[in-house]
């Protein structure tokens, strides 16, 4: 497809209006592993064009968008300013658009957009005025037709564009975006470049690193910034590129692609061109600097007094909680196989486990058949809940990103995860227990049923906190591992399979921290304690008859259920706290 099919229309509506901004930077140099990723570069991009930020790998390219971004301030040198501004740590007045696009599947494209605008903009702010600003930016980047249509079946392309979309919320007037045409074919980059060609065109300023772009998709850039080592060779428009290369001794061949060429003369080694190409652009750089010259500091000085007090996020936390809650709830409900396959698994288990160890409950005889059965249904529940959780890394990215971006605060987030995912974990494992307790035979008696129930909500709910430290802490490959390993210590100490008053002085801390420990005891407590009478004997002698004579055997105070409760709910905090600061971390390494 050439340029000339593609029909470019500039954009411009009245709720759309923003600042035109001009950026730039002067003297940025940036230093990670002892090695300079960017060499003491200056530059500036204008508004109303389009920049083509290229260079082969390693070049810097992302890096110069971090840093242009306010995403990496603390070490960088030199100054990046926005119409002769400060630019802030993840400053408002541009966007950054990384080259993985994490959305929420489960969303349509409308839902979507309308939580990114329940989220930016002002509370206040009249329905009327939500709905025309997501009217207006879906027909913008050509989604208008698709708004009903779940994230998880648009192309990669239409997902690029409703990731810039979710941006133009807040009338961003420049936009970096890092290879905003990776792993799309040829249409579906050419509708994303063109849509973009169409904002520059509106006056906002767009930068792209883009990597060996078609000869058709390149011409529909302004300008371009090519980088190889750090140092910037060329910072131009698009046409006179050519003519700078062969002043140099480089000339691109009849009828090849320039952005080929352009790749391939700077990764060749091609010293002494390399320098004078340098040597051009610092020349240039150093009058456009001069004309307004700035002093190298750190990016991280440059905080802007006057948007120093504006408030950090246009909604307040409640709204934040409850906007969070419902978005994870409609998602969740969407995912109809993963909830079907939950429940079906947990009746079928139930029914299993109540036929196999069927009326053991009141048999004197059968005694560590039902402790067995209750101690079987604690590792199930743990990892049912646990694996429920673990692999979430679409979402956790998304809420990195969001997080980043002063969507919402990291703890409205956090205690929206813990709650909307708390009535299933508690609820799977009651319709379990309640099969289970009822064809197994235990006593009827409802205070002993809710300490039951009691034992396997505090048991769910640390089998989800194990679960979302995996998933925050290891990177796909170790979350399952850590599932499945992380319980290994509290079983084995749990008191069913050896009796903490046997263990040697060494081992004995290991059963004080075991979770599985407190279920235990606070289960046995529920079915056995608390003055149940004796059980039916089906043999001549029953060492068991008397239900104290078990708490005996295994060490359980017979009234202590509150504080077998206490002591588990004491490592579920702890195992919160592992969560919140796991995610804190996370987002801080992710910036």
């Amino acid at each position: 497809m050439g340029s000339e099919e593609i029909e470019l229309t500039p954009v411009a509506t009245p709720l759309l209006n923003f600042v035109p901004s001009t950026l730039r930077f002067r003297n940025v140099v940036y230093r990670a592993n002892d090695k300079d990723i960017l060499s003491n570069i200056s530059g500036r991009f204008q508004h109303g064009r389009m920049v083509a930020l290229m260079g082969p790998s390693g070049a810097g390219k992302s890096s110069l968008l971090n840093v242009l971004s306010g995403a990496q301030m603390f070490g960088t040198l030199g100054t990046v300013t926005i119409n002769g501004e400060p630019v802030e740590e993840n400053d408002p007045r541009s966007v950054y658009v990384e080259q993985e696009c994490p959305l929420l599947r489960f969303l349509t494209v409308q839902e979507t957009m309308q939580f990114a605008v329940n989220m930016k903009m002002p509370r206040r702010s009249a329905l009327s005025v939500k709905v025309a600003k997501i009217n207006e930016i879906l027909q913008m980047v050509g989604l208008h037709g698709s708004r009903t249509t779940l994230v998880r079946d648009l192309s990669g392309g239409e997902q690029r564009r409703l990731a810039v979309a979710v941006e133009l919320i807040m009338n961003p007037p420049i936009m970096l975006l890092d290879e905003p045409t990776s792993g799309l074919d040829s249409v579906s980059s050419t509708q994303v470049i063109s849509h973009l060609k169409s904002l520059a065109m509106s006056g906002r300023t767009i930068v792209c690193t883009i990597h060996q772009p078609a000869s058709s998709l390149f011409q529909l850039f302004d300008d371009v910034y090519l980088l190889r080592q750090g140092r910037c060779l060329y910072a131009g428009p698009v046409d006179n590129m050519l003519e700078r290369f062969a002043r140099v001794g480089l000339t691109c061949p009849d009828y090849y692609n320039p952005a080929d060429f352009a790749l391939e003369a700077i990764s060749a080694d091609h010293g002494e061109a390399h320098q004078t190409l340098g040597r051009m652009v610092d020349d240039e750089m150093r009058e456009i600097n001069a004309a307004a010259p700035s002093s190298p500091t750190t990016l991280a000085a440059q905080r802007s007094p006057a948007n120093g007090h504006a408030a950090r996020y246009q909604t307040g936390f409640c709204y934040q909680l409850y906007t969070l809650i419902k978005r994870s709830v409609l998602a969740s409900l969407r995912d109809e196989f993963f909830l079907k396959m939950r429940l079906g698994l947990h009746l079928a288990l139930g029914l299993v486990f109540g036929v196999v160890h069927y009326d053991v409950g009141a048999d004197a005889m059968k005694v560590f058949a039902n402790i067995g059965c209750f101690f079987q249904l604690f590792a199930f529940v743990y990892f049912s809940n646990a694996v429920a959780v673990v692999n979430y890394a679409d979402e956790v990215h998304v809420a990195v990103k969001e997080i980043s971006n002063n969507w919402y605060s990291r703890e409205a987030y956090y205690l929206a995860k813990l709650l909307h995912d708390l009535p299933l974990q508690l609820f799977y494992p009651a319709v379990l227990l309640l099969i289970v307790y009822y064809l197994t035979g235990q006593p009827f008696e409802w205070s002993r049923i809710g300490m039951l129930l009691g034992v396997f909500a505090v048991g769910g709910v640390i089998g989800q906190s194990l679960g979302l430290i995996g998933g925050i802490c290891f990177d796909a490959k170790m979350q399952n591992f850590f599932v499945a390993n992380a319980c290994i210590i509290p079983l084995l100490f749990s008191g069913f399979f050896v009796n903490a008053k046997e263990l040697i002085a060494i081992l004995k801390p290991l059963s004080t921290v075991s979770f599985f420990r407190y279920q235990f005891h606070g289960a046995l407590q529920a079915l056995y304690g608390y003055d149940r009478g004796n059980m039916r004997c089906s043999a001549v002698y029953c060492h068991f008859k008397k239900p104290a004579t078990i708490l005996e055997h295994f060490g359980i105070d017979p009234y202590g259920y509150g504080e077998s409760i206490v002591k588990a709910l004491l490592i579920l905090l702890v195992m919160q706290l592992i969560i919140y600061v796991g995610f804190v971390v996370k987002l801080r390494r992710i910036k």
